[in-house]
Parts: structure tokens; sequence; C-alpha cells
């Protein structure tokens, strides 16, 4: 019974680990640091939280277009705009051709916004937009999860571009094979409800793809991840999945 409770505290020391990480939602700061060891086994989960918010807020008895662009700032503010954050700094640094790597870091590091990054970000907020019109709720849900579970992959296998970063500190705890069990059970559950069994593996595979060229990408111009490339290819891989949902 002792054993119970133990594991028991150290699933909610994780989960407000990782809620506190991922979202503005105040968390308990003593149990936050207890299970930050083990938070990302819980970024999926908090994925589907917050997918299940872009849910209920698309629902709204509104113009789908409206709806849709509703959800899209719902799930900023709850993020706190934490990924489209890293998205623009991203897109600045690797945007231009032919800078040094290490003007490339400059410009990661500096607060500004360019011009790479404006247009990037207002192209995807339409493309997410656009998706969230058409793509069922099933692919919503799934998207929201999968880019958190990209996210723990990058960290556990990409190369780290400085040690001493936010994206460092979670790497040696990243557990994408425990992770993974949120996006298999909303996988098998979907299937389980009749779902379209063909179109999610073929939103998975291209939400895969997009981010393992994305990562390529960035490793490339960059050298490495840090905190900003992980949340910028996690946007992009739930981007990628809803889009390629869309009937």
């Amino acid at each position: 019974m002792r054993g119970a409770r133990v594991w028991l505290s150290s699933v909610v020391d994780a989960a407000a680990a990782a809620v506190g990480f991922l979202t503005v939602l105040p968390v308990p700061e003593e149990r936050a640091t207890r299970g930050r060891a083990h938070a990302t086994a819980v970024f999926p989960w908090v994925g589907l939280a917050l997918g299940a918010l872009g849910l209920l807020v698309r629902a709204a008895p509104l113009d789908p277009i409206v709806a849709a662009a509703l959800a899209v700032a719902a799930l900023a503010l709850a993020t706190g705009g934490l990924h489209w954050d890293g998205w623009a700094d991203v897109l600045d640094a690797t945007g231009t051709p032919g800078l040094p790597r290490s003007r490339r870091i400059e410009i990661l590091e500096d607060p500004r916004v360019g011009a790479h990054a404006a247009l990037g970000v207002a192209l995807l907020v339409v493309v997410r937009v656009v998706a969230l019109v058409r793509t069922p709720a099933w692919a919503l849900l799934m998207g929201a999860v999968f880019g958190r579970w990209v996210m723990v992959v990058t960290l556990r296998w990409a190369p780290t571009m400085r040690k001493d970063g936010a994206g460092a500190r979670l790497a040696g705890s990243a557990r994408p094979v425990v992770a993974a069990l949120a996006p298999i059970a909303l996988g098998a559950a979907t299937a389980a409800w009749g779902g379209p069994g063909r179109q999610l593996v073929v939103a998975i595979a291209v939400g895969a793809v997009v981010a393992a060229v994305a990562v390529a990408f960035v490793v490339q111009r960059l050298g490495g991840m840090n905190g900003d490339g992980h949340g910028a290819v996690g946007l992009l891989a739930e981007s990628a999945v809803w889009a390629a949902a869309i009937r």
C-alpha cells in the first residue's frame, strides 16, 4: 500500500512539473521540483488536455473560422506562447542563408522579432486556423499529443546546442518510449471507436516527416537543438498532423 502511495505521489509530482513547464497554470513549486526528472513522460498527456481545450473552444456556436481562430488563440494563451516564441526565434536564426553559425546563435538569443519570424508566425497561424476549421476531433487531439511527444523524442535524441539551457536540463531525463503511451492509447481509442485508421496513420506519418526534416534543418544551421528548437518542432508537428487530417 505504501508503495502505491509513493508511486502515485511521484506521478502527481511529474504531472505538476509537466503542467508548470508547458502551460501557464500555477502548480505547487515543491511538487514541480520533485517531479522534474520524470516530467517529460507526462508531456503528451498535457498535450491531450490542451487538445481538449482546443476542441471545447472550437465547439463554440460561432462561425467556423471564428471558432477555429479562437481555439488557436486559446492554445497559445494556455501555453503562454512558449512554443510560438521558439518558432519565431528559430525562424529568425535559420532563415537567412550564408550566415556563420556564431551569428545565427546571436540572432537566436536576440529578443527582437525579425522579418522571418513575423512572416513565419503569420503563415503558421493561417495554416492552423484553416486546419482547425475542417480537421476532425480525433486529429485535433492527436496533433496536440503527438506534438508534445515529438518534443520528448528530440530532447532525448537530437544533438544539444548547449549544456546550460532548459532543453539540456530535460534531455537526460527524456523517455520517449514511456511518453509514447499517450499517443498509442489515443490512437487505439480512435481505432476502437471506428475512427479512420488509414487517415490516422497518414496524419502521424506526415507529422513525423515534417518534424524530422525540421530537426535536420535546425541542427544543420545551429549545430544542435535548444529549448526554442524543441518547442518549434513540436508546434510544427502538431500543425502538420492537423493539416494532414483535413477532410
